[in-house]
């Protein structure tokens, strides 16, 4: 195979370029298509070896805005938030959107509203009474409708414009803050340089009405901070939205082509968009143009205009992925800029001139991208879903379906109790010696006592309820024994002291409020209900058990909740039922010891009363006192038992309210699982929550895999040999990566909150995954999974694959290849980006040249090797440089619907549509028809048939009307209507034919100004350094003008031509006029900046004799003042600055007239800048006030024009 065959083999050497923070702007619908996949590729992707970004506000290289006007767009990309677990951090922020209602009556209700505001009164197409036909309703988008989005556009400027500051600054600030976090993700970026991508379709309604704003802007706003930067467009043709009202979609996009080949000539759309506004508008509002369809040069067609929104974003992406291959196709793009300067020229009919030609800028590109995937990306990302279901899976401790999960034993559970709840079971022996003498119920022996309700007997300190009736009981005994009463009195005095320890005990009935020991033993037990469940108790202790890492998780705390609250209300066997019984026990030994004991230890009492002698002879005194310590015993006994059995009771309460508290079953759920409330509920709606990941994570991985197995127009998939996703999973280690992710957590009871809300979910998820992203296996080096799977394919698989790579990777635009637009092989660059390119280039290269498809004008040559970084995949990026707008074969079709549609709507985004060029190429037949209505145009314009209106338009007087035909634009889109054209060619006949020899030589000098004042050529310098002039088509119409009266003019007047045209010259500024305004009739990029105004003859160039006198009285006026030297009558040129009349000037300023001034006066004037172009002068012989560089005679005196606004011409002063 010869060299010409071959690939360029050289693997491109590393580039030292640094990736350019970008700016990207989605306008409609399809930019937010392109850039919801382009910001789903950035969260997906593995970022230096290890790392993830969980936000995009996080990856510090990127700013996004959305610009819509339909404030109902999908903004989730058409997918479900529900299935797709990157779906909220996707979609565009508030903060990012410019998403706002349109106002349209505000400008719309009136014509008098609508000119109230100017800058969109003068290009608003819609009047009123349209927008009422056509039903226009904003809030529900553009409607397709172009101007709208225009309208939007400055209506919302101030919006639109600080947000692109703000968002160029955010991109400027991040290079210097958030350097750290570049390095983190392994990106390098070129702190001096900001690129802005803006995307959208020429089909719709908000992005092909704003495309051209947004792009002036945006050049604008990274001119006013003096970046250096670039704007691109990448533009969506309308060949993928064929369904959605075909012919408007259609129209549509010639309309915005039009537009968008006036402007890329250097043609603005606008002065500006606010007055106050010190913005610089760039001639051109983009520095690279990108068009794109749903068919490519290839003759590769996709119907599913998805795939076309997937190619573009991944082209966006690589950009950021391999600094390499971004780097080498900036290094392209510097050099096909050379074949973007150049133009596609249409020469028209030979009887024009041979060089005659109207030119097309070679300005656009187009692109296309292909990858050959073994997507191990994809399958790493099933990997990493996996790993983050296993983190979640053993940090919350949720057992497997088919796995036993971890239970606890009752002695756990009672440990639990005994630990936290102080539930510790003794045999309560402490009975009354009585027991024997009366018949009890309940308290018939020994019984299991707990701890709890002893607690609940507890005060302040140290001390109890217990402590304290036994200390009162002795205080108040020993104070009757040592009293000095009567003894007689004893027993009034014992009842008067039971009572008031029952008062002590129980309270009264009469002060319910008083804080006796069985109210504060009630106390005590709402207060240890409050500490136990105060998060940082019971909670913790709890959440503790979540977290244990050997004994614990969430199925078994769970299973021990459950089992603690079954230990507690179990009717046969619980804590609880114990309590109650317990409080029975000691209710009845209390009852019984104050109904029976003590009564009868009174009448005991009773019997040894009495005084004296007798009384201490017969003993009664002693007996009394071991009764009163009885009785002192009894009553105790009786409080206590009392104070015991309320304590078991409010403990049983206590146990009751935080089993409640722990939660009771509700009902059942769809499934038949318990729901439950309270803490349970708790712990039940964490479970839930981990679940529904659980579930979500399914889903994705669900959804990843059936995207490895889809096939899209520019993926083509490999099969990987060996896969290894699936990996013993070590339980223990997984937590302990989990752990590590949710450090900065504090543990399940942080994380169980975070799991009630989808924000909170989404940070756990992403720091699982970014921890999964860390523990993913290294690449061997060597070892490519792209090419062990490429060496497993078969000689003719392995050409197939090739085969649809490059023909799916071949720029898509259905351009016509085989006309005469001239594109050829060197306006293609082929990248192929892959690891180990060297290796690949050697083993792959001569196939992959093989499979080039044919038909396209690239050749092996372009294809150039570069490293990519990503194992397994190679990206095949294409790029068609320097095409002309007339090479898209659609342009017929679309043309059509443009004309029929037009009738119907306004297709512009500006009133005056005779300003945009044709983006098309006509055959030679219409090009005749052109040139000769536009050579008609100017003749009529020379002859005074056509006079210019204010408005740029041109009218002609017909049966005493006057007829506009539209502006020297539209003349040259259109040309004339029939009828017009007939009765225009009928008047320049009939002034023509009647034509002497001196006019015929005036409107030779005419015809020459024409050329080579208003269409002066351009001079320009091409690639070698060259300079030459431009000679546009209305310069080449001029000239031949010119020459057809000069040919006229040696016919009729041989010897005299010569003499007549140079006297016409020299007198032009008296027989012929300025058309004031008509700078503004040409395209800026056709002529000269210093071009002049159009030139008319006045109404005396008609009487007859009346020029022929004025060459003879002039000529005459001007040898007397200075006479020319000998044989000079017969020199070409024109005499010098001496031999010209002498005239004094009046100036006027302000209204005010000054003067009269010489020449020489007025000479000194202009060069202090007193006098400019733009001051109003009058001589005699004038008609009018006419501004100075409007005076033939004075042209001398200043610089070439740069044009100004015109000046309201005071009255002419009175003649002397």
């Amino acid at each position: 195979m010869d060299k010409s065959a071959q690939p360029s083999g050289p693997v491109i050497p590393l580039v030292s370029e640094k990736i350019h923070p970008t700016l990207f702007i989605a306008l409609g619908g399809t930019g937010m298509k392109v850039n919801i996949r382009l910001r789903r590729r950035i969260l997906n992707a593995i970022w230096g070896g290890n790392n993830q970004v969980q936000h995009i506000s996080d990856f510090p290289l990127v700013q996004f805005i959305n610009f819509d006007l339909d404030s109902g767009e999908v903004t989730q990309d058409g997918k479900s938030v529900k299935t797709d677990v990157l779906a909220e951090q996707v979609a565009f922020t508030s903060e990012e959107k410019i998403i706002e209602p349109l106002h349209l009556s505000k400008y719309t209700h009136s014509i008098d509203e609508l000119n109230r505001h100017r800058e969109v009164a003068e290009w608003f197409p819609l009047t009123p009474d349209k927008i009422k036909s056509l039903g226009i309703d904003p809030s529900k988008g553009a409607g397709q409708i172009r101007a709208l989005s225009r309208l939007y556009f400055f209506d919302k400027y101030p919006t639109i414009r600080d947000k692109l500051r703000d968002k160029v600054a955010r991109l400027l600030n991040n290079i210097g803050t958030q350097a750290d976090k570049l390095k983190k993700l392994g990106l390098e970026i070129d702190p001096g340089k900001i690129r802005i991508v803006i995307t959208g379709s020429a089909a719709g309604g908000t992005g092909s009405g704003s495309f051209l704003d947004m792009g002036y802007l945006a050049k604008a706003i990274l001119k006013e901070n003096n970046i250096s930067g670039k704007v691109d467009l990448f533009f969506v043709l309308p060949g993928g939205f064929n369904a959605f009202n075909t012919e408007r979609v259609q129209a549509n996009g010639y309309a915005a082509l039009m537009e968008l080949e006036t402007c890329m000539r250097g043609n603005p759309l606008l002065k500006h968009w606010d007055a106050t506004d010190n913005l610089f508008i760039d001639t051109r509002p983009y520095d690279d143009v990108f068009i794109l369809d749903n068919g490519n040069v290839a003759q590769a067609r996709t119907e599913n205009q998805e795939d076309i929104y997937e190619m573009v974003s991944d082209v966006l992406f690589t950009d950021f992925t391999s600094q390499d291959f971004a780097n080498k196709k900036r290094s392209v793009a510097v050099n096909q800029n050379q074949f973007k300067i150049r133009s596609f020229d249409v020469s028209l009919p030979q009887d024009y001139g041979s060089e005659t030609k109207l030119r097309f800028p070679r300005a656009y590109s187009s692109v296309g991208q292909a990858v050959l995937d073994t997507q191990i990306d994809a399958r790493q990302n099933v990997r990493l879903n996996q790993q983050v279901q296993h983190m979640l899976k053993a940090f919350f401790g949720v057992a497997n379906a088919e796995i036993t999960g971890n239970r606890p034993t009752d002695k756990e559970r009672d440990e639990f109790l005994k630990e936290q709840l102080t539930i510790t079971a003794r045999t309560f022996t402490d009975l009354p010696q009585f027991l024997s003498r009366v018949e009890l119920t309940q308290a018939t022996g020994e019984f299991t006592h707990y701890q709890i309700a002893d607690d609940l007997l507890q005060v302040e300190g140290d001390n109890s309820v217990i402590a304290q009736i036994e200390q009162k009981v002795e205080v108040l005994f020993e104070r009757l024994l040592n009293g000095g009463a009567d003894k007689d009195q004893w027993l009034t005095l014992v009842r008067e002291i039971q009572q008031q320890l029952e008062r002590d005990t129980k309270g009264s009935s009469i002060d319910s409020a008083e804080r006796n020991h069985e109210v504060r033993i009630k106390e005590n037990r709402l207060k240890r209900f409050a500490q136990w469940t105060r998060e940082d108790s019971l909670p913790e202790k709890l959440f503790r058990r979540l977290d244990d890492d050997e004994r614990g998780g969430l199925d078994y705390t769970l299973a021990l909740v459950e089992m603690i609250k079954d230990r507690l209300e179990n009717e046969s066997s619980g804590i609880i039922p114990a309590l109650e019984k317990n409080a029975g026990r000691f209710k009845e030994l209390s009852e019984k010891l104050e109904s029976s004991e003590l009564t009868r230890e009174f009448d005991r009492l009773k019997e040894t009363t009495g005084k004296g002698l007798l009384a201490r002879l017969s003993g009664k005194e002693k007996q009394a006192e071991t009764v009163i310590s009885q009785v002192k015993d009894t009553l105790r006994d009786s409080l206590l038992f009392y104070v015991r059995s309320v304590a078991a009771r409010e403990a049983a309460q206590l146990l009751r309210d935080i089993s409640d508290w722990l939660g009771r079953k509700e009902s059942v759920d769809n499934n038949g699982r318990p729901i439950w409330n309270g803490f349970v509920g708790r712990l039940q709606d964490g479970r839930n929550a981990v679940d529904h990941l659980l579930k979500g994570i399914d889903v994705n991985i669900a959804k990843i895999k059936a995207s490895i197995h889809t096939q899209h127009a520019t993926l083509i998939p490999l099969t990987l040999v060996k896969s290894d996703e699936e990996q013993p999973v070590d339980s223990q280690q997984v937590r302990e990566w989990a752990k590590d992710a949710f450090k900065d957590f504090g543990g399940s009871k942080t994380l169980f909150g975070k799991l009630q809300t989808q924000e909170g979910q989404e940070e756990l998820l992403l720091k699982l995954r970014n921890k999964a992203v860390q523990q993913l296996p290294k690449n061997l080096p060597g070892v490519d999974p792209l090419m062990t799977a490429l060496a497993a394919l078969t000689p003719d698989e392995q050409r197939e694959k090739f085969r649809l790579l490059l023909q799916r990777a071949m720029p898509w635009v259905p351009l016509n290849l085989n006309g005469d637009f001239d594109i050829h092989k060197d306006l293609y660059t082929c990248l192929i980006g892959v690891q180990n390119a060297s290796e690949f280039s050697r083993t792959y290269g001569a196939l992959l040249a093989q499979c080039l498809p044919q038909g396209t004008g690239m050749t092996a040559g372009q294809i150039q090797f570069v490293e990519s970084g990503m194992p397994g995949k190679l990206i095949c990026y294409t790029e068609l440089s320097g095409f002309p707008i007339p090479a898209l074969t659609q342009l017929s079709t679309y043309l059509a619907s443009y004309r029929k549609e037009s009738a119907i709507i306004p297709l512009h985004v500006h009133k005056r549509i005779s300003q945009f060029v044709q983006p098309i190429q006509f055959n030679q037949e219409q090009y005749r028809q052109f040139a000769e209505d536009f050579k008609l145009f100017l003749h009529a314009i020379a002859l005074g048939i056509l006079e210019r209106l204010n408005n740029g338009l041109y009218e002609f007087l017909i049966a005493k009307d006057n007829f506009t035909i539209g502006d020297e634009f539209s003349i040259r889109q259109s040309g004339f209507n029939s009828i017009h054209r007939t009765d225009i060619t009928a008047q320049v006949k009939d002034k023509s034919l009647r034509l002497d020899n001196a006019q015929v030589a005036a409107l030779v000098a005419l015809f020459e100004d024409l050329s080579t004042n208003a269409y002066k050529a351009q001079k320009r310098t091409d690639e070698k350094g060259v300079s030459s002039n431009f000679e546009a088509f209305p310069y080449k119409i001029a000239e031949l003008l010119k020459n057809e009266y000069l040919a006229r003019l040696s016919r009729q007047a041989p010897d005299d031509a010569k003499r007549l045209v140079e006297t016409a010259e020299q007198h032009m500024d008296q027989w012929g006029r300025r058309i004031a305004g008509s700078l503004s009739d040409v395209y800026h990029e056709e002529v000269d900046a210093n071009h002049g105004e159009k030139l008319t003859v006045t109404k005396e160039f008609f009487k007859e004799g009346w020029l022929e006198n004025l060459f003879k009285t002039d000529m005459t006026r001007a040898a007397d003042i200075a006479p020319p030297p000998p044989g000079m009558a017969g020199n070409g040129g024109p005499p010098p600055p001496g031999a010209a009349p002498q005239y004094s000037f009046h100036l006027s300023v302000s209204g005010t007239n000054y003067g009269p001034y010489n020449t020489q006066q007025l000479q000194q004037y202009v060069q202090t800048g007193q006098i400019t172009r733009d001051s109003l002068l009058w001589r005699e012989g004038m008609a009018a006030w006419m501004t100075a560089g409007q005076i033939m005679e004075l042209a001398h005196l200043f610089a070439p024009a740069v044009g100004g606004p015109p000046l309201t011409a005071p009255a002419p002063p009175p003649a002397p």
